[in-house]
């Protein structure tokens, strides 16, 4: 009788002992999972650089270099006559989906070209908002301005931090081959969101990383995933990317609807 109840003693706890090995490694597990999820949110940091690519700025983000800002000396490239072929503008007004009405934002609108373009969509209720960070392209913007109605097409003299927009105006903010350059990315796309209606659109148009038919420097090119990594990690929701462009994608975010309470 005293061998059983020894042998039960030894099982009972040899079980304890079990679980409190499987409760160990449900621990580490989580754990584990609690500080993938840390890194994950905090993925998108700045780094200072020592050296770097000679066409970025010493700064990194979410593991990208930032590209140099293209000044306003090269706004004939903007305009080229050519354009129109190489890269299909016309097509990329098509997929926007614009339409009569809309109040738009071209962020980062340089000589004003697509803000044109754009607004020959949304009109006659239809409004602009063209905005850049370089004096000298807001002078031109303004010049074009006062060939529309009043109030059609606004001018925003931007920061590096902010696209200095009224909050919740824009149904579509537009960014063509402009994030990659921000100097600080996040900040600006938090700004930018907060100028978008809830259930609006932020669309990036950058040109295609990796392509060896693309014939723009490295720094000046973006990944879709790179894209989307950047976007949602300020809480921006990806509906789509389109790739029918020559030389770039064109990828869909919608801004949050915001929680009744």
């Amino acid at each position: 009788m005293m061998k059983t109840r020894t042998t039960q003693l030894v099982t009972n706890l040899d079980w304890l002992l079990l679980l409190m090995v499987i409760s160990s490694f449900v621990l580490m597990s989580t754990e584990a999972q609690s500080q993938t999820a840390i890194s994950t949110n905090t993925q998108c940091e700045y780094v200072t650089l020592k050296t770097g690519h000679p066409d970025g700025i010493l700064k990194q983000y979410c593991n990208r270099q930032i590209a140099r800002v293209m000044g306003w000396q090269g706004a004939s490239w903007l305009d080229r006559a050519e354009r129109e072929s190489e890269e299909r503008t016309d097509q990329l007004i098509d997929i926007l989906g614009l339409k009569p009405g809309m109040i738009v934002g071209d962020i980062g609108a340089g000589t004003g070209r697509l803000s044109m373009l754009m607004l020959d969509r949304i009109k006659p209720n239809g409004q602009m908002w063209a905005v850049d960070v370089q004096v000298e392209m807001v002078g031109r913007l303004k010049e074009i301005a006062q060939k529309y109605p009043k109030h059609q097409f606004e001018v925003k003299q931007a920061t590096a931090f902010t696209p200095s927009l009224p909050s919740a105006v824009l149904d579509m903010a537009i960014m063509v081959d402009v994030y990659h350059e921000l100097e600080f990315p996040r900040e600006f796309l938090e700004a930018l969101a907060l100028s978008v209606k809830p259930g609006g659109s932020i669309v990036f148009v950058e040109y295609r990383a990796g392509d060896p038919k693309v014939p723009i420097k490295r720094l000046h090119t973006m990944t879709v995933a790179q894209i989307k990594k950047e976007a949602s990690d300020v809480g921006l929701v990806f509906e789509k990317s389109v790739s029918e462009l020559p030389w770039q994608d064109v990828v869909f975010f919608r801004k949050m609807q915001s929680v009744k309470k």
